[in-house]
């Protein structure tokens, strides 16, 4: 096995540490307590893709970490590209880090921003418009013009519940 499979097999998607919760992304309205079906294609898709919303942060990060554990073991098992083409084994870690993919929910690549001061009243009017402009376009690669609310404050209830 080469150092990105050495890499992924000791990785979390999300870790809590005391109070504390480290993701790659943004948790945002959209990711928190969503987790994708083991069956999530690496594809731009014409609708949102099967998944789940589950309650508590604690859920959340174990069944992400479940899904990167089984994506690893369905990656081993189905290391190549199928005969069409079609599909591969640990592909829902390659649409797990893909915004179009996830139509809109990746855990790893939402953020809260490109650039620029991000709580502002004219980041929230842009922020909002991109987020709408995507969801009217039903096209998943609209979703890259979106940024994360990083004052949300559901999400930040969301977090306290724990």
């Amino acid at each position: 096995a080469g150092a990105m499979s050495n890499y992924l097999r000791h990785a979390c998607v999300a870790a809590v540490f005391g109070q504390t919760l480290f993701a790659h992304g943004a948790v945002d309205a959209r990711t928190a307590g969503y987790v994708p079906d083991d069956s999530t294609r690496f594809c731009l898709p014409a609708a949102p893709q099967a998944g789940r919303m589950v309650d508590s942060v604690s859920e959340w990060v174990d069944a992400l970490n479940g899904l990167l554990e089984r994506g690893l073991a369905d990656h081993a098992a189905r290391p190549e590209w199928d005969a069409e083409r079609a599909t591969r084994g640990g592909e829902v870690l390659l649409a797990l880090q893909n915004r179009d993919a996830m139509w809109g929910r990746s855990i790893v690549s939402n953020s809260y921003a490109d650039g620029g001061c991000i709580t502002t009243e004219s980041a929230a009017h842009v922020r909002e418009a991109a987020l709408a402009d995507a969801e009217a376009r039903a096209d998943p690669s609209a979703f890259a013009a979106v940024a994360s609310d990083p004052l949300d404050a559901g999400v930040a209830a969301w977090l306290i519940r724990g």
